[in-house]
């Protein structure tokens, strides 16, 4: 172990610490250390001390070593980060075992140390990222009143959006259908200066194309065929706020001339009239079509991709931001059953049932978590205070991906409890890895120790 000499370390006053390792000279040796610099230190030797000090404790960050006597510190990085996804985890590890620590990085842990841990890295890393975590966290309280947001991946795609918020320029939010993208808007709109102005959003590709110049700009009395009265469009409505184009890739070349008008103008012309009428509306355009892509295919204007990209947001799938999945879940599931009157009934999923969550891939996004925790809130008993994956597995669709998406083409049949699943995925892997158990156990990430005694179990 080497000794902190250097002056000028940052204080970790304020922040909690669970250090994790077998061996208790290396355990007294950081608590030393990490306690000098303020920090108050959880010091443990075992996986099962280390478990039932985190729901208790819930510290800011874990320091554990790869293998222990009874397991691995990777199979508590997924149990912490699902407790604290802001939190900051970091691996001990001997020079045999990198390819698991870097593993465990794709997995979310901060950094891996080879043994002897050096003191003064430790502290340096541990001050820079809890800082940015504390920073995380503010912004995370910023757009609570908007969309809920934990996950370091949506976090760090949001970095910008106060700060995007304050600007009266065009923005273009991209992602998957189901990402949020519509909640995104409002966020722009609610934390910047024109919050207490209109909000209206337009869904492009909802409205028959014959209509769409008519709803955007408004029209005349007699202007066609059914106007009856004259109409403002939507630019008018959101005079002084901001107007939300979704699905602005569905936009047709007529429509795209007339916004590339307003954008540059600040006029919409109703249709029937060559009169001007000035608008201030801030723009927020969202598609989940990469549009230089329909540029190249002709089918979107190049001019007005450059006027609505000035700012840009690109949201992950829910996929890539697993950390949000279980605060989502139950946060839709309350919902559902207030909707149905039973706001006092709210039961906690169970770690199986979240653990089914987390695996399945999510190609509908957040909608789709919605709606399964809505079907999930029909099915509920009264009175049941946890849900089990018995309740919840038959309402994810069959065709589940492998765990992480490191073992493909793996099918899950519907009614498959989470332990039919878990021999599914480990068969998929050993096969895929010619049954190298230290190769399997690295594509299902997790220790080969945790996979012999899964087999053993099996």
């Amino acid at each position: 172990m080497v000794e902190a000499t250097e002056e000028n370390l940052p204080s970790l006053s304020g922040i909690s610490v669970l250090v994790l390792d077998d061996d208790p000279h290396v355990v007294r040796s950081l608590s030393r250390v990490l306690g000098g610099l303020g920090a108050q230190v959880i010091g443990v030797g075992s996986l099962r001390e280390a478990r039932l000090s985190l729901q208790p404790l819930s510290p800011d960050a874990v320091l554990a070593d790869l293998q222990l006597k009874d397991g691995t510190g990777l199979e508590l990085l997924s149990e912490y980060l699902g407790q604290r996804s802001d939190g900051a985890f970091y691996l001990i590890t001997g020079h045999g075992s990198i390819d698991n620590a870097v593993a465990a990085l794709r997995q979310g842990a901060r950094y891996y140390f080879e043994k002897p841990v050096d003191p003064i890295a430790l502290a340096r890393h541990l001050a820079r990222d809890l800082a940015a975590s504390q920073s995380s966290s503010d912004l995370a309280g910023q757009l609570a009143p908007y969309l809920t947001v934990r996950d370091p991946v949506m976090i760090e795609a949001l970095r910008d959006l106060p700060r995007f918020a304050a600007s009266a320029e065009p923005a273009l939010i991209q992602g998957e259908t189901g990402t949020g993208k519509e909640l995104v808007a409002r966020a722009l709109h609610g934390l910047g200066p024109r919050a207490q102005e209109p909000f209206v959003a337009v869904n492009c590709g909802a409205i028959p194309e014959t209509m769409l110049e008519a709803e955007l700009f408004g029209h005349e009395k007699g202007a066609f065929t059914g106007a009856t009265r004259q109409h403002r469009g939507r630019f008018e409505q959101a005079h002084g706020g901001t107007l939300f184009l979704d699905e602005i890739g569905e936009m047709q070349a007529s429509a795209q001339v007339s916004l590339l008008r307003v954008l540059e103008e600040g006029t919409v012309h109703r249709v029937g009239s060559e009169r001007g009428v000035g608008v201030d509306v801030r723009v927020v355009a969202a598609t989940h079509r990469p549009l230089q892509e329909r540029v190249e295919s002709g089918l979107f204007r190049q001019d007005l991709l450059f006027r609505l990209n000035v700012l840009v947001l690109e949201l992950p799938p829910l996929r890539e931001r697993r950390g949000d999945i279980e605060l989502l879940a139950h946060q839709f599931l309350a919902r559902s059953l207030q909707d149905m009157g039973r706001s006092g009934d709210a039961p906690v999923l169970s770690r199986t049932a979240l653990d089914a969550l987390a695996a399945y891939p999510w190609p509908g996004n957040v909608r789709e978590l919605r709606n399964v925790m809505a079907r999930l809130a029909v099915r509920l008993p009264e009175g049941l205070r946890e849900v089990g994956g018995n309740l919840l597995t038959p309402l994810l669709p069959a065709g589940m991906s492998g765990h992480r998406g490191a073992v493909d083409g793996v099918v899950i049949p519907r009614g498959a409890t989470l332990a039919d699943a878990e021999w599914l995925l480990i068969d998929a892997a050993l096969k895929e890895a010619g049954y190298n158990r230290s190769r399997a156990a690295e594509l299902l990430g997790i220790g080969e120790r945790t996979l012999r005694r899964k087999l053993n179990k099996n």
